[in-house]
């Protein structure tokens, strides 16, 4: 545990029913740089966080939201989902199989007056113990091109950042097979979460890649 986590001074769990304005709001931050209006439609996020608390149904296994308590307020969220855009590229009868091969980290927000706190480390090692836990082999996130800090946040926190449109290859019970930022303006950092496993980048056919491999 770093010594962020360890003066963190919040508590972290799953989001309760009712806490999806409050969390919905703080992910907006993540994405738009500006929290969603207290009194504005509630966000599809939202209103599934009040109906399911935080574990959300999805097509595809379930989301997680985790939040950071700071007293009475929300001070952080944490939403992580199985890759979606993935798994829909793989072969239906091996959808199920994969769900928790991997995991994405949609949306990680700490409130201005939080931060530098270790709010931020709690969350994200909550999930990661919970994808530990649940056999999953790899986490990831997308982080905009050119947000510096924020690839630094990761990469000390043992993350290896891809470069745009470099993919990660891994093999799982039905083959190799990869996976890349989606040329969307974002690129991947990625954590090996299971013991005995590493990240090493490497190149095959004079193209760069990362590679999921077991240590030797």
């Amino acid at each position: 545990m770093t010594d962020q986590a360890r003066t963190c001074r919040a508590t972290t769990a799953l989001a309760a029913r009712g806490e999806g304005q409050a969390a919905a709001s703080l992910g907006a931050l993540a994405v738009q740089h500006s929290p969603l209006p207290a009194d504005g439609p509630l966000s599809p996020l939202a209103a599934a966080i009040d109906q399911h608390g935080g574990c959300v149904p999805l097509p595809y296994g379930q989301g997680q939201c985790w939040v950071a308590r700071t007293g009475e307020a929300v001070s952080g969220m944490l939403y992580a989902t199985p890759p979606i855009r993935w798994l829909q590229q793989q072969p239906p009868p091996h959808r199920n199989d994969l769900i928790h091969f991997l995991i994405e980290i949609e949306l990680l927000a700490v409130a201005e007056p939080h931060r530098t706190q270790g709010v931020g480390t709690a969350l994200l090692q909550e999930a990661e113990n919970t994808a530990h836990a649940n056999g999953t082999h790899l986490a990831l996130a997308k982080i905009r091109i050119g947000a510096f800090p924020i690839m630094r946040w990761y990469r000390r926190r043992g993350y290896t950042i891809a470069a745009q449109n470099e993919p990660l290859v891994f093999a799982t019970r039905h083959g190799l097979t990869s996976c890349d930022d989606g040329s969307d303006g974002y690129q991947l950092a990625a954590k090996a979460l299971q013991p005995g496993t590493t990240l090493r980048r490497t190149a095959r056919g004079g193209t760069p890649l990362i590679l999921l491999e077991r240590d030797t």
